[in-house]
């Protein structure tokens, strides 16, 4: 007779005559001891108990049931291939309003900070060769290990540059504050004019010592007469743009 150990499993054949039900065993593999217990057929087992039964559901139920599945199920669809597509256009609106704005002398160094240690600096002017002005010139900058992974990405309206002594000796919190001054904001990074350039910073304070590289690009920019209609808006769009550029570690 075949005897399986209800410990390992391992399956070894006992002698009929030895087979007698609370004989004590032992594994030969795994040296459990156990009680055999035979099977008992399924035909000595007794009858099954009753079970209830169910009642059908009306066909009227079943097929009003049906109904609402499908059009939750065309509900669900139409609302996420709306907003893709929503999505797509929104990107592709933001696409056009920076194609014809282009970056020169942008750069990365390091500055050694007295409050918050290594700042990884991004920096660079934005040319509008767009025929008509532009303003609140929004930048997207992002750090990658030697793997193009991104350690961070940041954005920053454009229109303010630190000096190296403020680099140098402010807080974080007073060199954001810099950063998003209205004021300066509104100087240098509205109406911007055909030719005209916007100076923009973007800041990484105590970066990974894993950084290998850089990127940079503009993400958003506002037509002039559409932003004087809606008023001013200081908050950059999360819709990527076309254009960017890399670089490798400087130091100063």
């Amino acid at each position: 007779m075949e005897i399986k150990c209800p410990n390992c499993g391992s399956r070894f054949s006992l002698p009929d005559q030895l087979a007698k039900p609370g004989v004590k065993l032992r594994c030969s593999v795994c040296k459990t001891v156990f009680t055999y217990e035979p099977e008992v057929p399924l035909a000595e087992q007794g009858p099954l108990p009753d079970m209830p039964i169910k009642k059908k559901l009306p066909l009227l139920k079943i097929a009003l049931a049906l109904v609402l599945v499908l059009a939750c199920a065309g509900g669900g669809w139409w609302y996420y291939t709306s907003k893709g597509a929503a999505k797509q256009q929104n990107e592709q609106d933001i696409a056009k309003q920076v194609e014809l704005l282009t970056m020169r002398n942008v750069r990365q160094y390091y500055v050694d900070n007295e409050k918050v240690g290594k700042v990884f600096v991004v920096e660079g002017r934005v040319v509008n060769e767009f025929p008509q002005p532009k303003e609140l010139i929004t930048i997207e900058a992002a750090i990658y290990d030697k793997d193009k992974k991104p350690l961070a990405v940041k954005k920053q309206l454009g229109g303010v540059q630190l000096s190296l002594f403020q680099l140098q000796v402010l807080s974080e919190k007073e060199m954001e504050s810099f950063l998003n001054n209205k004021v300066e904001i509104l100087t240098n990074n509205t109406n911007v004019m055909r030719g005209g350039e916007v100076p923009f910073m973007v800041l990484f304070y105590a970066p990974p010592k894993s950084v290998a590289e850089f990127g940079v690009r503009i993400v958003d920019a506002r037509d002039v007469s559409d932003q004087a209609a809606s008023g001013p808006v200081y908050s950059p769009a999360s819709a990527p743009a076309a254009l960017v550029i890399g670089g490798s570690e400087q130091s100063k």
